[in-house]
């Protein structure tokens, strides 16, 4: 097969895979829910501790070219690893969170979906200074913006349920989805 004939099959793939994505039956915020609810049943025995989550990753992706740009590298930099992690209730999870994220915990039933990101810190902030969601409704706790070398946040879990965690830079977790789940159990 030629170079241009699987280049035609991938975009044909890919289109494909679009076209069934967005043809899907959408139900809001259960479905970030429902697809997190499987990935958890699917993680490892919870944990009591010591656990680490990593949010931004500079170690991972392509370089930022040219230096001060951002290359897209949403699924490597600009992530929260694991993306599901389950912990027994009275467990502390630190945060290890590098430059240019922060990280917020939400109580259990807050999805993505009821984010309000027009709920910005500092309002009319211009570039390159990002815009910081600051959306009280629900939030437990939130460290500061990180501007230097890897900092650890550490939050307890206490009560069992399913917690939101995500990076308030706005186009970390709007473009890039930067968001994990904590189930304590």
């Amino acid at each position: 097969m030629s170079p241009h004939a699987r280049t035609g099959a991938v975009c044909a793939l890919g289109i494909g895979i679009l076209t069934a994505a967005a043809c899907s039956d959408s139900t809001g915020p259960t479905d970030a829910r429902a697809i997190d609810g499987l990935e958890s049943q699917l993680a490892q025995t919870a944990s009591s501790g010591p656990v680490t989550i990593a949010v931004g990753r500079p170690d991972l992706g392509t370089d930022y070219f040219p230096p001060g740009s951002h290359d897209g590298s949403y699924h490597a930099q600009d992530a929260i690893r694991p993306r599901t992690t389950v912990v027994d209730a009275g467990t502390t999870v630190d945060f290890v969170i590098a430059a240019g994220h922060n990280a917020a915990v939400y109580e259990p039933g807050i999805a993505p979906e009821d984010i309000d990101l027009s709920l910005i810190e500092p309002p009319g902030t211009p570039f390159p200074f990002p815009p910081v969601i600051n959306d009280p409704t629900g939030r437990l706790g939130r460290a500061a913006l990180n501007f230097g070398p890897p900092v650890t946040w550490s939050w307890t879990f206490d009560e069992p349920g399913l917690y939101l965690v995500i990076c308030e830079v706005l186009p970390h977790f709007a473009d890039a989805k930067m968001y994990a789940w904590v189930r304590v159990r």
